[in-house]
């Protein structure tokens, strides 16, 4: 659940030029209650001040068009008209009449057991993870950290600096509770958003056998090595020996950068590095794969919330309101893309070079995304991934231990029912 001109080869770029319209946005001037600022903590714990109260309400929020793609048209198809639907401007910090720092009346749950909790910085493809700030505080957290450390790894558990990450993979979470990690999948946030890229000369994941591929690390903590793995054994090919994995640290940029010079034949672009490589006239190769739209990975979620285990079991109640916090943001995402991508870009979450292509990177990535987290069965997305891995033989657990020792997604059900849309 951590990341320019188009190549007019690219699949993804022919299918977002279909039609645009017009979207006005209004404007709320009634006055909002104060509010703790948004703080993003890097692992070193250097801390900086984003968008202050002042500077998320004044922030100017620009008319833009919004794209309508073959992907709207076919959730509109598949019944998902939530996905959709209109919805109202997210405030950028706390809305009129919003949050006020203690649990909202409506709240079924006792006080949270800590008032304090610490995020993963989310990708981009997770603004749920970043407007649930509003939501947090409502449900009774004071202190609402979001540490800037990547989302592909287990980093963030090992180190301890975090206890939930929104960008929760399949794949490493099955993985990593094979090998003991304390890490829990609470509920699903969205399926898709992992485009593959290869070079020239490479149409189809079977046409990998004996290419280069770079990866973080050659083991189940990389969420890139996991991924590329399930894809070849998917198909046949055995990833310890059909391909040639190649390290290359510390981050997907490095992974980026290793497939534009060469070094690397394949490319597994998450989130915003998919329009961002697009967007690079340098960029050699094309999309193969797209999990937002090929089968079956695009059946399963990709993001999911997951949190520290040995935290959530010392603090259900807590881990509980993060829940409902998170899944009350998605809902929003859902009905207003364009003003949750605004609120990601002003809250600090993510930024390139130059800045003015920031709103557009992230519009990109979450218009084609269903957030729609009702949809789809989290427990099958891990059984899917966990008999994935033990094809490629990387875990020894049965898909069902791995759905026992690293989920529960109880609550998660509960919030169906009483979360209305």
């Amino acid at each position: 659940m951590a990341d320019g001109s188009s190549s007019s080869s690219s699949p993804a770029s022919s299918r977002s030029s279909s039609c645009r319209r017009s979207r006005r946005r209004s404007t709320r001037s009634a006055p909002t209650p104060a509010r703790p600022p948004c703080r993003l903590v890097t692992v070193s714990d250097t801390r900086r001040v984003v968008g202050g109260q002042e500077a998320c309400h004044h922030a100017r929020m620009p008319d833009r068009l919004d794209l309508v793609t073959r992907r709207d048209l076919l959730r509109g198809t598949l019944g998902t008209p939530a996905a959709l639907a209109g919805g109202g401007l997210i405030a950028a910090c706390v809305p009129p009449g919003g949050p006020t720092g203690v649990a909202s009346p409506g709240a079924t749950l006792p006080p949270p057991e800590t008032t304090t909790v610490r995020f993963v910085s989310p990708p981009v493809c997770d603004p749920p993870a970043a407007l649930a700030k509003q939501f947090l505080l409502e449900e009774g957290f004071t202190d609402i950290q979001y540490v800037r450390i990547p989302a592909t790894t287990t980093e963030w558990l090992t180190s301890g600096v975090a206890e939930f990450n929104s960008g929760g993979y399949g794949s490493l979470i099955a993985a990593n509770v094979d090998i003991g990690l304390p890490i829990v999948a609470l509920a699903g946030i969205h399926p898709g958003c992992f485009e593959l890229f290869a070079a020239p000369g490479i149409s189809t994941i079977k046409d990998l056998r004996g290419k280069t591929i770079a990866v973080n690390a050659k083991n189940v903590s990389d969420l890139f090595y996991c991924y590329f793995s399930i894809l070849l054994a998917y198909i046949g090919l055995d990833p310890r020996t059909d391909v040639n994995f190649i390290e290359i640290k510390p981050d997907v940029n490095a992974l980026r950068d290793a497939f534009v010079d060469g070094r690397s034949q394949a490319f597994i672009a998450p989130a915003a590095s998919g329009p961002a490589l697009r967007r690079n006239p340098k960029n050699p190769g094309k999309v193969i794969l797209d999990t937002t739209m090929d089968k079956p990975w695009s059946q399963y979620y990709c993001c999911q919330l997951v949190a520290n285990r040995d935290w959530a079991r010392r603090y259900p109640i807590a881990t509980k309101r993060v829940t409902r916090a998170v899944l009350r943001a998605a809902d929003l995402v859902t009905k207003d893309r364009p003003s949750a991508a605004h609120q990601f870009v002003a809250g600090g979450f993510f930024s390139t070079t130059p800045a003015a292509t920031d709103e557009d990177i992230v519009n990109e990535v979450i218009r084609d995304l269903s957030y729609d987290w009702r949809e789809l069965d989290p427990e099958e997305t891990l059984r899917f991934f966990a008999l994935r891995l033990a094809d490629a033989k990387l875990i020894t657990m049965t898909s069902q231990q791995v759905i026992a020792q690293g989920s529960d997604f109880a609550y998660m059900r509960q919030l169906r029912t009483e979360l209305k849309q």
